[in-house]
This record gives C-alpha cells, sequence and structure tokens, in this order.
C-alpha cells in the first residue's frame, strides 16, 4: 500500500483587509470620475449662458450700427426670446485724444516730448496757427477726435450669480 502523503492545501485568496483597500480605491477613483463628469456638465451649461450672450450682444450692436443716426441715449430691457437675459445700451458723445490712445501706457513720455521730437523740424508755424484758434497744440493733444461710446451689456444668471457681459465700440460723430 502505498503511503499517502497527507499535505495540507493551502488555497490562494484575498484577505478582508485587501479586499477593502481595492473598494476603498475603486470607489476615490470612481466619485474622481463623476466629479469631473459634473464639472463637465457644469462648464457646458456656463459655456450656453455666455454664447448666448455674445449672441445677443452682436443683435444688440447691429441694431445700434443699423441706425441712421446717432445720439446720446441710455435703454434697458428684456430680451423676451431668451428668458433671463436682459440688456443695456449706452451711447455717449465723447473726445478721443488720438496721441493718448497711440501711447497707450506710454502716452505720458510721448506728451512730455518737445514738438521737434514728434514733428521733426517742419513744424511751419503749425503750433502758432493752433493756438490762434484757441485749440491746443497739436504736440501736446495729437488731435482730438469726436466720437460716439457704444457700450452694451447683457446680463443673465449663473445659478445664483448674476453675470454681465460687456462689448464696446466707437463710432465717428461724422459718417
Amino acid at each position: 500500500m502505498q503511503k499517502h502523503n497527507l499535505v495540507k492545501s493551502f488555497k490562494s485568496a484575498f484577505t478582508l483587509f485587501e479586499v477593502t483597500i481595492a473598494m476603498a480605491m475603486a470607489a476615490m477613483v470612481m466619485t474622481y470620475t463623476y466629479s469631473m463628469i459634473a464639472e463637465g456638465i457644469a462648464y457646458q451649461k456656463k459655456a450656453v449662458l455666455l454664447s448666448n450672450a455674445v449672441h445677443l450682444a452682436k443683435i444688440k450692436m447691429a441694431q445700434v450700427d443699423s441706425s441712421t443716426t446717432m445720439q446720446t441715449d441710455t435703454s434697458k430691457g428684456t430680451i423676451d426670446a431668451f428668458p433671463g437675459y436682459s440688456f443695456e445700451t449706452e451711447i455717449k458723445e465723447e473726445e478721443m485724444d488720438l496721441l493718448k490712445l497711440a501711447g497707450g501706457p506710454n502716452a505720458e513720455e510721448l506728451r512730455k516730448k518737445a514738438p521737434k521730437d514728434m514733428l521733426g523740424d517742419k513744424d511751419v508755424g503749425l503750433s502758432d496757427l493752433m493756438k490762434k484758434r484757441g485749440q491746443k497744440k497739436s504736440f501736446e493733444t495729437g488731435g482730438v477726435l469726436k466720437v460716439f461710446r457704444v457700450k452694451v451689456s447683457i446680463f443673465y444668471m449663473d445659478g445664483n450669480k448674476k453675470q454681465t457681459y460687456t462689448v464696446e465700440t466707437f463710432r465717428s460723430t461724422k459718417y
């Protein structure tokens, strides 16, 4: 007779602790994934709201541009086709200093330069003529242009916060 070797057989398996750790890791990954999906949906909603505001601002700006006469005015109202959206249109007449506009943040440095630095030696009495007419010297302002500042603001609700999309342009007073 053969002797049977009695060997304890061990079955390999995961312990309860290992299973718990694996479940916790899976839960963390799932939570992170769901939060990323929810955040993506929230950003998509914000994008739709902002896209609508941009579209409505373009329409309002086109309405202002299509008018044949331009005058200082302010108007407000709601947009019936888009519930929750409202607008404000503001048109103001202003004087724009071309030197300041061209110089940007360095406009003051340009203003401090001597006339010959900006006009060369070919001033030919232009500054004197400007003084006689009661206007500032051309090298001090660079010329003043009268324009209408057109500002269109679209207001909308994003959750509990009121958001604003604003667009501005300028239109010459003489057109």
